[in-house]
């Protein structure tokens, strides 16, 4: 296993609009900077549409580190993306972040 720490953030956005351009715009930035997180050691990002909530436009982004070194060493590189996602778009969002060491990691 690669990645031992993992970080869970959903977002909420107020429109469907909003998480589609949201998640358009977030993904331009983190390929620029993708180069960057990897020599941080981010080692993965995954982003789903949280869809069993109806009514609801929500995010989920997952991302793996090789350790908690690598989590703090990305910090700085994800305040640059928010602060360039804030400029590029302006949209409304919420986030709730969650940290956890990954225990069990099952490929089927």
């Amino acid at each position: 296993m690669s990645s031992l720490l993992m970080s869970y953030i959903t977002a909420t956005y107020q429109s469907k609009s909003d998480m589609i351009v949201a998640a358009e715009e977030w993904q331009k930035i983190i390929r620029r900077l993708a180069p960057q997180f990897k020599e941080k050691g981010a080692t993965r990002q995954t982003v789903s549409q949280i869809w069993n909530k109806e009514g609801n436009f929500v995010l989920g982004n997952m991302w793996e580190y090789k350790d908690e070194k690598s989590f703090i060493d990305c910090q700085p590189l994800f305040r640059e993306a928010e602060a360039e996602f804030e400029k590029e778009t302006g949209i409304i969002h919420k986030l709730y972040p969650s940290r956890g060491i990954i225990l069990h990691d099952v490929e089927f």
